[in-house]
């Protein structure tokens, strides 16, 4: 619950202050549920960032990066590490499937490894797609 606190009070508005600088765009928010926890998700034009929860570490992670169409490319970072992080969203962006791999190990991708569902309702955690979302 404490980070959720820091996300909301600290992540948020940093992430918000950021969009509204440019004047114009439209900045499309997404809440996701994923198999580890909760990814909050702002796309402005082709700029992406996000704050994601690893509930068995009990701490924040994020990434950022570029999309096109549909493929977001960029880094991700948390308690596990860091890297490179490739996100591929549903046409209507409300599902995903990563891809990542850490700095200490650039040679290893793991593929198909990461998916998030947006979230349907206010449930704590649903299944779909054959896999169990959480979304705290």
């Amino acid at each position: 619950m404490r980070l959720h606190f820091l996300f909301v009070f600290l992540l948020a508005p940093l992430l918000m202050a950021y969009t509204q600088e440019k004047k114009g765009n439209t900045v499309l928010s997404r809440e996701y549920c994923t198999e580890i926890g909760r990814f909050d998700l702002l796309i402005d034009d082709d700029e992406v960032a996000g704050a994601y929860y690893l509930i068995h570490k009990n701490a924040l992670g994020g990434v950022w990066g570029t999309l096109k169409g549909n493929v977001m490319t960029g880094r991700w970072h948390d308690a596990d590490g860091k890297g490179d992080i490739i996100i591929t969203f549903e046409n209507d962006f409300s599902f995903f499937t990563a891809d990542y791999r850490s700095d200490n190990e650039p040679e290893k991708w793991y593929k198909d490894s990461w998916h998030g569902s947006l979230r349907p309702n206010e449930a704590s955690s649903f299944t779909a797609k054959g896999k169990t979302f959480k979304c705290e």
